[in-house]
């Protein structure tokens, strides 16, 4: 509140000095706008952002950046309250306005957020145009290896393996992780992240060996680096002694279970979920191959495939 005092009285004198209409004036209330958004204070912010887009499409007219920014930071307000219809409207003109004059990178920001959104509406043949969209844009801006073609290429594949796309999903996650090689090293926690979710992929393909050596190096990864041990970790540690267990390994594969076991008691998720730590008991004194699929796998971590 200190910050909205403060700007209160900055907005007041530039008020008087320059009058209601001019853009010192829509900054300050952009500024208002966006220090409520970071305290998630949502409908609040809104009506600083309404007020600063009317001033500058009265300032600038339509066609302007700084109403692009304005557009798309309503939409991904509205996006953030669930109201997605309201975010499509506002999120579709900062793209238009940003394509408009030429700020590629900018509008394949948008599209993707746009592509999200029809993703979360189920409408996919949708989210794959904005996808393939946004990498374009980001190919034609940044070549093809940087990150941001990479997020783009996560985006496609996630889309594509909900539409059962496999092959395809499979080739955009595989360009994925090479970028993010390239760009950060192998053992860097963003490319585990791919690894994760190709392994996941493989494993559900029924294709064992390289699901496990996905899944193998994005554990390496995360213990290079010592890595917050999180839920995914946990996911990660089961389906490996999954594997192990399909492959006849008992004595491996109660090993993984045990690691994953005692970092879901250690970060607390046990008390949360006491009968996924039920099951991972379970799983250590069962000998029952049918029990492999009875584990924690999509249970604690269901969208794992998501994650850029």
């Amino acid at each position: 509140e200190t910050a909205m005092n403060k700007f209160g009285d900055c907005l007041y004198m530039r008020k008087r000095r320059l009058g209601e209409k001019h853009e010192d004036v829509a900054s300050v209330l952009y500024a208002m706008g966006f220090t409520l958004l970071n305290k998630e204070e949502y409908e609040r912010s809104m009506s600083f952002f309404e007020e600063a887009l009317i001033i500058r499409i009265d300032v600038f007219g339509v066609k302007h950046s700084l109403v692009g920014d304005t557009y798309n930071i309503m939409g991904c307000i509205e996006k953030t309250r669930e109201k997605l219809d309201k975010a499509l409207v506002f999120l579709t003109k900062a793209f238009q306005i940003r394509e408009q004059i030429g700020e590629i990178l900018k509008a394949s920001d948008t599209l993707e957020i746009i592509g999200e959104i029809h993703q979360e509406q189920c409408n996919l043949k949708e989210a794959v145009d904005c996808y393939e969209d946004s990498l374009r844009m980001r190919r034609s801006e940044l070549g093809d290896k940087h990150d941001k073609v990479a997020d783009a290429l996560i985006s496609l594949g996630t889309v594509r393996y909900d539409m059962s796309l496999h092959d395809s999903a499979m080739a955009n996650y595989k360009e994925a992780l090479e970028i993010r090689r390239d760009v950060y090293g192998d053992f860097d926690d963003r490319v585990a992240s791919v690894q994760q979710n190709i392994g996941i992929m493989q494993f559900r393909a029924g294709n064992l060996t390289e699901a496990k050596h996905h899944l193998d190096d994005f554990v390496k990864i995360r213990r290079v680096n010592k890595t917050k041990e999180a839920a995914d970790y946990v996911n990660i540690l089961s389906m490996i002694g999954n594997i192990h267990r399909i492959n006849g390994d008992e004595t491996q594969a109660k090993a993984a279970w045990s690691e994953a076991l005692e970092i879901f008691k250690h970060i607390g998720l046990a008390k949360e979920n006491p009968e996924l730590a039920r099951t991972l008991d379970n799983l250590l004194e069962s000998p029952d191959p049918a029990e492999k699929q009875n584990t924690v796998i999509g249970k604690i971590s269901v969208n794992l495939l998501g994650e850029k």
